[in-house]
């Protein structure tokens, strides 16, 4: 008598195996777009810190327009900064916009994997258009 196991009795294990994995990977898809959004935070935490250093040195925030923009001049103005964050996913970007008549206030924003982020309860957040960036959910925009 034989030793081992049959064909059908592989495949039945192969294929077990394969569905064990598909709903491993499926369930991971919304812890990965969590820790998305978390980082996004985090950034955008950063950056608020960063304006804050450049606002001390000059008296105003950054009177840009664009996110590349902002880190050329963040990283020109001699204030620490070699770099500003960008986004987990490449082609999402971040958003910054500027209060043109003062140049004392922005907002800062991030498209967030989820449209849910109503637990966060930040009460900087901004709904609608301000300062030039669109901030309707997905987007999550805080103002300062």
């Amino acid at each position: 008598m034989k030793k081992g196991f049959t064909l059908i009795e592989m495949l039945i294990v192969v294929a077990i195996i394969a569905i064990l994995a598909s709903v491993f990977l499926v369930g991971l898809r919304g812890f990965r777009a969590g820790a998305y959004d978390s980082r996004r935070i985090s950034d955008l935490q950063k950056m608020q810190s960063y304006l804050e250093i450049y606002y001390t040195k000059n008296r105003a925030y950054p009177n840009v327009s664009t996110w590349s923009d902002l880190q050329t001049t963040l990283i020109n103005a001699g204030v620490g900064v070699t770099a500003i964050p960008n986004d987990p996913i490449s082609g999402n970007k971040y958003d910054y916009g500027i209060d043109k008549s003062d140049f004392q206030s922005y907002v800062l924003g991030a498209r967030f994997s989820t449209s849910d982020h109503s637990s966060l309860k930040e009460q900087t957040e901004v709904d609608g258009n301000v300062f030039g960036v669109d901030c309707e959910d997905p987007v999550f925009c805080i103002r300062f």
